[in-house]
């Protein structure tokens, strides 16, 4: 706690917030009096809230285009956003959880308030959470790692950190889309074997300490556990209907996660050299995008290429190499409704993957 506090004081002091900043605050933030307004008191909140997480973010997107890469660095948006952020997820679940089971809303509507929330989950604060799980500090570690708890996600803090970031663009990567797979084939396999690569990178970090896979040291203790303990929260808000609600929102959750990866990896492939071991993660290995107002929406999730260049740099600091790397046709958010259709997803990306490759 005395880390929270620290970071409370230090924000008094902090004298300025450039425009960049600025975005970065207003732009993941305007959903939440949106989704307050909506599962408190349900009308036209609603619709505004769903329209702005999509629609809205849409033509922001392609409407014209910002640069804000050489906006300068903010302590405010690297520091006290993301815990303000992690925050505001876990009050807005129990939020989602009791609105959704409990306004008097048409099924119109209660859907559009279910995507609503959904889609805060799936894209802000998923984008949030990774990029805690990136960092040294414990406090802030913890807040990502928790969220994605909450989220029926914990096992992600391991497999990303463990498999996906060291094996990444290889046939050892769950996460990664092999050229032609559809989106469906690659939720299958990554929903699962993610978990279970997580879980055998854990017990073998265990094993050079030392220490049993099963000892209580095994984070994987706390994802399925803290799972269930947020199984029963959901039950105590709102009953059966409360834990069915939650496990969907979840769900929902995951299946942006993933989507995510399978944008962002589809078809990259690092090469194997003559000693068996895979050439070193390039700017070449990711798909990025260079839209602005999901960039912002997003932490600059579309900036992949040098997150995993750099896995530390703060998202903050992220540049879109748009010269130097794999850039999609359209944002992430477009680039995810596609790829529910696979023969127009395979038309679109298939010749890019293939130039890509021959560099």
């Amino acid at each position: 706690m005395g880390d929270l506090f620290l970071l409370c004081s230090k924000v008094s002091e902090t004298g300025h917030m450039n425009i960049r900043a600025a975005l970065f605050f207003t732009i993941t933030l305007i959903p939440v009096p949106l989704l307050l307004g909506a599962g408190i008191f349900g009308g036209f909140w609603v619709p505004l809230a769903f329209l702005y997480l999509t629609g809205f973010a849409m033509i922001c997107d392609e409407a014209f285009e910002l640069d804000f890469s050489k906006g300068g660095d903010s302590w405010l948006a690297r520091q006290f956003l993301p815990i303000l952020l992690s925050l505001v997820h876990f009050s807005l679940l129990p939020l989602a959880i009791y609105s959704l089971v409990n306004l008097d809303l048409s099924f119109v509507y209660k859907a559009l308030l279910f995507m609503a929330f959904g889609l805060f989950f799936g894209m802000i604060s998923h984008s949030n959470a990774h990029e805690l799980i990136h960092r040294s500090n414990r406090l802030h570690h913890r807040f990502g790692k928790w969220a994605f708890i909450s989220m029926m996600f914990g096992h992600h803090t391991s497999a990303h950190m463990l498999v996906h970031h060291v094996h990444v663009c290889t046939p050892k990567d769950p996460n990664t889309a092999r050229f032609n797979e559809s989106f469906y084939s690659f939720l299958k396999r990554a929903s699962v074997l993610e978990f279970i690569e997580g879980l055998r990178a854990e017990s073998n970090r265990l094993n050079k300490q030392g220490m049993k896979a099963l000892s209580l040291r095994n984070p994987y203790w706390q994802y399925c556990i803290g799972a269930l303990g947020m199984i029963l929260i959901a039950y105590l808000i709102a009953g059966i209907a409360g834990v069915f609600t939650y496990v969907c929102l979840c769900a929902y959750a995951q299946l942006q996660m993933l989507m995510i990866d399978y944008v962002q990896h589809y078809g990259l492939e690092r090469t194997q050299l003559e000693t068996g071991k895979y050439e070193p993660v390039s700017l070449h290995h990711s798909w990025n995008a260079p839209h602005w107002f999901s960039a912002f929406m997003t932490m600059n999730a579309p900036r992949h290429s040098d997150h995993h260049a750099s896995p530390a740099k703060p998202y903050t600091e992220l540049s879109g190499h748009r010269d130097e790397a794999p850039q999609l046709p359209y944002s992430l958010p477009i680039m995810a409704a596609i790829a529910f259709y696979p023969r127009r997803w395979r038309k679109i990306m298939n010749p890019r993957v293939k130039q890509w490759r021959e560099i």
